[in-house]
């Protein structure tokens, strides 16, 4: 499935108006020549409406997600940010990036963070714990939430 199939004709004329106006897929600058068209701007506004919060980013990729989500938390050298061993290369680069040391947790029988190997690694030091889904299983966030919330770690 190459994802084309996905897009409905809804989408298609979203994408449509943008070229037809200027082109302008940036979300900052390009007043002149984008006639009035912000996309992303008016994206993360109703999705932060929809959530209720006061502002939305979006971003272009999950290791941008990553490295915005780390920047927001302004660990410093020495501070531990845990994640599972299977991931995708980007999380543990987004970590170091930070300034953080990443710690390795196991992973369980569905191929995401195992919890019981989360308890074990969580020290004064860990300020964070990204969870990764792997392979479009859902890792499982009720036990990792209530782990990070008993020990005042961020879950990301």
């Amino acid at each position: 499935m190459p994802g084309y199939e996905l897009i409905g004709a809804e989408e298609q004329a979203e994408v449509d108006d943008i070229f037809k106006h200027g082109g302008v897929l940036f979300r900052h600058s390009f007043d002149a020549i984008r006639q009035d068209r912000w996309k992303v701007r008016d994206f993360e506004n109703a999705f932060a409406k929809a959530l209720d919060v006061p502002f939305a980013l979006a971003v272009t990729s999950g290791t941008a997600a990553l490295r915005v989500a780390l920047a927001v938390l302004d660990l410093k050298p020495g501070d531990e940010v845990i994640t599972q061993s299977f991931t995708f290369v980007a999380t543990v680069e987004a970590i170091i990036e930070s300034g953080a040391t990443p710690v390795c947790a196991e992973i369980d029988g569905t191929l995401n963070l195992d919890p019981e190997s989360l308890k074990s690694l969580i020290t004064p030091k860990t300020k964070a714990v990204i969870a990764v889904h792997m392979l479009g299983t859902p890792a499982n966030l009720f036990e990792i939430e209530n782990i990070c919330r008993q020990n005042k770690v961020t879950l990301i």
